[in-house]
């Protein structure tokens, strides 16, 4: 009897780890609209200034909710030798606590224009501490604004989602 006990506690610990290192997953739906200025450079090259606003949703299995609106600014720089980007971006949910979000994209990179990665490094109140590793595609609508999707991994899903 005792080893059974044994076994069975054995294995829901072995299960409770098992969910605890488990990464949280989600989706993001983030609409922008956005600004650049422009210097030409030679041989086709631009450097570019950035700033873009946008909302965000957040969507785990059947839930969607706002994640607020976002402000992002930083640099591009692209050429006939590819695309090199830095972004710095914050969102600010309901609350007024804020997210912020890193987006690096090297000239060197060997995913196709439109596709990169971005992480979140923290914020204020319930954010504090919050991180996570997201890969997105870009989609330009006529009317001037970029629908992003997102996939994010992290060690848990973002407050609104909880």
């Amino acid at each position: 009897m005792k080893s059974r006990l044994a076994i069975l506690a054995a294995t829901v610990a072995a299960s409770s780890l098992s969910t605890m290192a488990q990464a949280a997953d989600w989706t993001e739906v983030l609409v922008t609209t956005g600004d650049t200025q422009a210097v030409a450079m030679a041989e086709g090259r631009q450097v570019m200034t950035y700033f873009a606003t946008g909302g965000i949703a957040l969507i785990a299995g059947e839930k969607m909710v706002s994640g607020g609106p976002y402000e992002c600014a930083g640099m591009i720089d692209a050429g006939t030798d590819g695309m090199a980007l830095v972004l710095s971006c914050a969102t600010t949910d309901s609350d007024g606590d804020q997210v912020y979000s890193e987006v690096a994209r090297g000239k060197d990179s060997d995913m196709p224009s439109g596709q990169g990665v971005y992480a979140y490094t923290g914020g204020t109140g319930k954010w504090e501490g919050f991180t996570a590793n997201c890969t997105y595609e870009v989609n330009y609508t006529p009317g001037g604004q970029v629908v992003e999707f997102g996939h994010c991994t992290g060690d848990a899903l973002p407050p609104p989602l909880n």
